[in-house]
């Protein structure tokens, strides 16, 4: 008896972590940039809601890329340190406007970063190099650019679980006639054993 107690709590302790482990990855993912990540909304590279590094490259016709991604809420940070030329880290709504910028870190290191409260929402970093639109806006990044890989390292804030869509189940009427028969002979099967 003892071995199934155990055995029972054993299992209760196992399902929500096997759940849990099943609905969020266990460690965060990276991104290597497939072609060339663009300038724009419409031609960023869109990466998933887990990504916590990014891995990219610009050359001498691609002078900045620019990343699409879903944010849950929260505190938002992204740094480009492990890149290999002097970064500028732009932080742009869904409509492309500007929210932060940060061209080095304190002036000390060469690397970018943003550190800020955000909304849900859908957003686009772009990575460029010094001085490729100096706090501009999206649509300015130049298309000359220099030979460089970067790093983005950036936290991961997991999407809002969908709500499960609330239903009314509503029995048919053979349902009903059949769970009213159903009732009604066991009243008669109780009333013939009164009877008896």
């Amino acid at each position: 008896m003892k071995v199934i107690s155990v055995f029972k709590k054993l299992f209760a302790a196992l399902v929500p972590a096997v759940i849990l482990a099943g609905s969020y990855p266990a460690c965060a993912s990276m991104y290597f940039e497939t072609g060339d990540a663009g300038t724009t909304a419409e031609t960023a590279n869109y990466i998933p809601w887990d990504t916590a590094t990014i891995f990219g490259a610009i050359h001498e016709n691609d002078g900045a890329d620019v990343y699409g991604f879903e944010w849950a809420g929260g505190f938002f940070l992204a740094n480009t340190d492990g890149s290999d030329f002097d970064t500028m880290l732009s932080l742009f709504n869904e409509s492309g406007g500007l929210l932060s910028f940060n061209d080095d870190i304190g002036g000390g290191p060469r690397y970018s970063q943003l550190a800020l409260e955000l909304d849900p929402g859908n957003y686009f970093l772009g990575i460029s190099y010094y001085a490729n639109n100096y706090e501009g806006d999206m649509r300015s990044y130049w298309e000359e650019g220099i030979e460089g890989t970067y790093q983005i390292q950036k936290t991961v804030a997991a999407p809002t679980a969908p709500q499960p869509a609330i239903t009314a189940e509503v029995p048919e009427p053979a349902s009903i006639a059949l769970v009213m028969i159903g009732c009604a002979g066991i009243m008669l099967g109780r009333r013939r054993k009164a009877v008896s």
